[in-house]
């Protein structure tokens, strides 16, 4: 008998001082974090792990510099904490990369200030990083000749992160690590709705998606992972909240390596959000998109290419435009971004 099917027939028979529905990188941080601590935790999730989102994304590891701009500086602390926390204990996995940024000329903020803003962001980072760079255009050509620097009044580099792994395996780290603390977990293992029982015990209705057997899971706490689908979860098992979610689609294009510098090139898109080209091993990683969508069953359609490659093109001097023929691969999923609800249910503000 299998370690699934084993696990199957616990989460049947056992009851669980925790249940956590979805194992992205969420769930799977807190089945690791609540197992080591001695919880009992059943983690289970509809498809394989790291399926959705946690596999989609484009590897960067930030302490979020562009929520500067609207002035969120404690949630910018917060998250260059975290960064800092993720490369001094994960250093074969996440390590520290140097962001060249390069303006257009007439961008709405000056270089002085943006540059000035890259020295808050490390400041407000504790200092864990390399110091900023103010560059010229000249500077910029010089050590990035692919960078189209023309019409550019220069930049300056900075530090984050990025995860060197693939994301879906460093997910699934953390559920290897709940394992080895005595979590019972099981993939293709779906759930669309929990009750809790007058007794205050959580009861799962769960089907196995492998032979359509079914089953249920006792648990005391329930914790609802299930990334973009999070709402649809809360409304099936009678969950109000005060926060709900909007899905942004975000796409990026694999093409092979356009630079060969250990460093991610960034510009500002013709929507004004941050646009990267990102190295990753014999590839370039390029994009994001940023495209309000319903469900998160999304696919990249043809004007998310053109708009990464128009793009890219525009920024960068090559010796020919890239077209959808030099697409390797594409990366495409949905973040799910907290907002307000309005007294009647309507979204209202974003948080």
């Amino acid at each position: 008998m299998n370690l699934r099917q084993t696990n199957l027939e616990r989460l049947a028979k056992e009851s669980f001082d925790v249940l956590i529905i979805g194992a992205g990188i969420n769930g799977a941080i807190a089945a690791a974090a609540l197992s080591t601590q001695g919880a009992h935790v059943a983690l289970i999730d509809r498809g394989d792990f790291a399926s959705l989102t946690s596999q989609e994304s484009s590897n960067l590891v930030w302490g979020g510099i562009k929520y500067l701009e609207s002035f969120e500086f404690g949630l910018v602390r917060k998250l260059c904490r975290c960064r800092n926390e993720l490369i001094a204990n994960y250093p074969a996995s996440v390590r520290e990369i140097r962001f060249l940024v390069t303006l257009a000329r007439g961008f709405r903020w000056p270089r002085s200030m943006l540059y000035a803003g890259a020295w808050f962001y490390w400041f407000i980072g504790s200092g864990f990083t390399r110091t900023p760079r103010l560059l010229s255009p000249a500077a910029i050509s010089r050590e990035e000749s692919v960078v189209n620097a023309g019409n550019s009044p220069g930049g300056f580099e900075y530090s984050d992160a990025y995860l060197i792994d693939n994301d879906a395996r460093f997910t699934f780290r953390f559920v290897r690590g709940a394992l080895d603390y005595g979590a019972v977990v099981a993939n293709y293992a779906g759930a669309s709705h929990s009750a809790r029982n007058p007794d205050g015990v959580w009861v799962t209705p769960v089907t196995d998606s492998v032979t359509g057997s079914r089953f249920q899971i006792r648990s005391r706490t329930l914790i609802n992972a299930c990334g973009p689908y999070v709402d649809a979860y809360n409304e099936a098992s009678a969950q109000p909240t005060e926060h709900c979610h909007v899905l942004s689609k975000g796409i990026h294009i694999i093409v092979k390596r356009l630079s060969a510098n250990p460093r991610v090139l960034t510009f500002f898109a013709s929507d004004g959000r941050l646009f990267f080209v990102i190295p990753m091993g014999p590839v370039s990683c390029i994009g994001t998109t940023d495209t309000r969508v319903a469900s998160p069953a999304t696919i990249v359609s043809e004007a998310d290419r053109r708009f990464v490659l128009d793009n890219i093109n525009q920024r960068l001097r090559l010796a020919k435009p890239l077209t959808p023929d030099d697409i390797l691969a594409e990366r495409c999923g949905v973040r799910p971004l907290v907002i307000e609800k309005k007294a009647e249910g309507k979204p209202e503000k974003k948080v």
